[in-house]
């Protein structure tokens, strides 16, 4: 190898410094860096919709073209600015919360941040979401409160938030629910009230703090209550699964202890044989149903894994079953789907997902459902892609004020 002197490392260093120095001082700013504004933008058209408009037009020739500008300013003084790069000929203005006209500023915007010339055009917005979706909203007197049914066409991210009196102070309006949703439709509930008049509020808020008028009526919420669990029995029929494996019982899921795989008692479970597995029990009175909720055992081995049910069948029968264990005069009232918050995989969990996993799994019945006494809880799929079934307990509140017929007797 041939020996560099001192000089040619001096000289070698030099030019590779300057290199450096020329790659780096090439990515500073724009290349073609100029001030010489576009050309403005023209045959500019615009249609409403909800909240805001489309805005179409034609750019000019210019070739360093980036984006079209629009800015306009919101009823509270706020500039706002929406993008369009030139790939695009049309721009989408959304967030406003009114049907008044707003006038838009529109200018073409080239790689130098040079405007052309403004274009103005006044719009006029469409009815905004959060004014149609209260428009929408179809209220009815529920067990314990209201239920609340919405559409919400442009699927916009919205926040519901319902009032009613303080139970200590009537005259002061509390806030009590809080609902997200960015779903076409949907429905939701408010419980907890006694069976007499109470008037409830609802304002609808979307993403852009622009806020729906406020919606006011009163109602006379349906009477439910906890059912009581110590009138709870096992009915065991001939086709129903044993709940026994693992040292469990059928009585562990209403003994009001919500418990973690290893404590003891934790609830019942139907071991690990195949096919299609259903328990029955006795509420110990005739209910209409309004609402359950149900436990997996709490802990990460349970949580959305398992036995833990995750497609089963909640079915009711007002008699007396029939005792060779068929599904004669039995009404199924609900298909839960039980649906993990984070999508993961069986076996990955995130803090939403125990958080859920904690709450329970919780569904209203249909106001239409009959009054029933007994119940056969069926599963479909667990976590594990089986029909077993394990968890630790389950809540039910209903209407047990309801005649009470040839239901049967509850043997204590």
């Amino acid at each position: 190898m041939k020996n560099i002197s001192k000089t040619n490392k001096v000289l070698v260093a030099g030019i590779a410094a300057g290199m450096l120095c020329g790659c780096m001082e090439s990515t500073v700013g724009p290349i073609d860096k100029d001030d010489v504004a576009p050309g403005a933008l023209t045959d500019v058209k615009w249609e409403p919709i909800p909240g805001g408009a489309i805005i179409t037009y034609e750019y000019p020739m210019d070739t360093d073209l980036l984006y079209a500008n629009a800015s306009l300013t919101g009823k509270d003084g706020t500039k706002r600015e929406f993008k369009a790069s030139i790939y695009s000929n049309s721009l989408k203005i959304e967030g406003l919360g009114d049907t008044d006209t707003y006038s838009v500023r529109l200018t073409a915007v080239d790689r130098s941040e040079n405007h052309s010339e403004p274009v103005y055009v006044d719009i006029i917005p469409d009815t905004p979401p959060v004014t149609k979706t209260l428009e929408s909203l179809d209220v009815i007197a529920d067990f314990g409160g209201i239920t609340i049914t919405f559409v919400n066409e442009a699927k916009e991210d919205l926040m519901f938030e319902v009032y009613t009196a303080d139970k200590e102070d009537e005259s002061r309006m509390e806030l009590v629910k809080t609902f997200y949703t960015g779903l076409e439709k949907g429905t939701f509930s408010v419980r907890g009230y006694e069976d007499v008049p109470r008037e409830f509020q609802i304002r609808i808020r979307d993403k852009y703090l622009n806020w729906s008028e406020t919606w006011k009526e009163t109602f006379t919420p349906i009477y439910e209550k906890e059912l009581d669990k110590s009138l709870f029995r096992e009915m065991k029929l001939p086709t129903d699964a044993e709940t026994t494996a693992w040292g469990q019982k059928m009585e562990y899921i209403w003994d009001g202890e919500i418990k973690a795989d290893g404590q003891g008692q934790e609830g019942c479970h139907t071991g690990t044989d195949p096919g299609l597995k259903w328990f029955t029990f006795d509420l110990g009175v005739k209910a209409k149903l309004s609402r359950f909720t149900l436990w997996f055992l709490q802990d990460d081995k349970h949580f959305f894994a398992d036995a833990s049910p995750r497609i089963y069948e909640i079915w009711g029968c007002a008699d007396v079953p029939a005792q060779d264990g068929s599904w004669d005069g039995w009404t199924r009232l609900l298909t839960m789907e039980n649906k993990k918050p984070s999508g993961l995989p069986v076996g990955t969990l995130s803090e939403d997902d125990r958080t859920a996993a904690r709450n329970g799994d919780s569904a209203n019945f249909p106001i239409s459902s009959p009054a029933v006494r007994y119940i056969r809880i069926k599963c479909l799929k667990n976590w594990s892609g089986n029909s077993n079934i394990a968890f630790t307990e389950i809540t039910l509140w209903g209407d047990d004020k309801v005649d009470q017929g040839n239901a049967g007797t509850n043997n204590k």
